[in-house]
């Protein structure tokens, strides 16, 4: 018979034990010694295969909230807090009067919601994807965010900033797992093409500050195209230390 406190040192052990008995890691420690479900190693083997445990559970954490997510749709990471904070710091020091805000691939929507709860912007939220829509509709009605989500490719108006986490992953990278989309992930050869297309948009628009997340080797070449246009342009770090993200002004 395997007992709880044998598993409570794996990998996700405590996390999986949580949820499935519904009791806290205290209660855990002190009945340790009872017996592992069974659900618990059905789980288990399906996380050693390589399924998002944010997709079993149906919830992943970021900027220290709870939101609702599910297969297909984006799995929010750590390092795109960064461009949260950006965003919250240029809003609050910048923007005197409400401002209006984009938040261009909006996916779980999560970009969306930690600036509306922290801000007094009017936010719009927008996603080519119904699904990753849905999942941001439901994570906002779960923190009573007020904002605005359009089904459209990029964004369709001008706005005072537009923040965004695009697809910017080079093609030839493999993925973290097969069950997140594509689209979400990939942005040609160098990762750059939507990169390049919501800048080329933002002049169309007439948006003139932009916050978008990169990859960490891609400061080189989006200088590059950024020195072609009248623009101050600021590259910023994740808490590891590498490039996460650029700040853009156009003049």
């Amino acid at each position: 018979m395997i007992r709880i406190k044998d598993v409570l040192k794996e990998q996700n052990g405590s996390y999986i034990l949580e949820k499935l008995l519904k009791k806290d890691k205290a209660w855990l420690f002190l009945n340790d010694n009872l017996e592992v479900p069974k659900e618990y190693f059905e789980i288990k083997r399906k996380i050693d295969s390589g399924y998002p445990i944010e997709y079993i559970f149906n919830e992943v954490y970021f900027y220290g909230d709870k939101f609702y997510i599910k297969e297909g749709v984006l799995i929010p990471r750590d390092d795109t807090e960064v461009v949260v904070e950006r965003a919250i710091q240029v809003i609050s020091e910048k923007c005197k009067k409400k401002c209006k805000v984009i938040d261009c691939c909006t996916g779980s929507g999560v970009i969306a919601i930690e600036i509306a709860k922290h801000t007094n912007a009017k936010v719009l939220a927008t996603d080519i994807s119904e699904l990753a829509l849905e999942v941001a509709r439901k994570n906002a009605k779960l923190h009573n965010a007020d904002i605005e989500f359009k089904k459209c490719d990029l964004f369709d108006e001008s706005v005072d900033l537009l923040v965004a986490n695009p697809p910017y992953v080079e093609n030839f990278w493999q993925k973290p797992n097969e069950y997140e989309p594509d689209e979400a992930f990939f942005g040609g050869d160098d990762g750059l093409d939507i990169v390049r297309k919501i800048i080329k948009e933002a002049l169309k628009f007439e948006i003139k500050h932009l916050i978008l997340e990169i990859g960490y080797n891609q400061k080189k070449p989006l200088s590059e195209f950024l020195d072609n246009f009248n623009c101050k342009y600021e590259f910023f770090k994740d808490l590891g230390g590498r490039i996460r993200g650029v700040e853009i002004l156009f003049c």
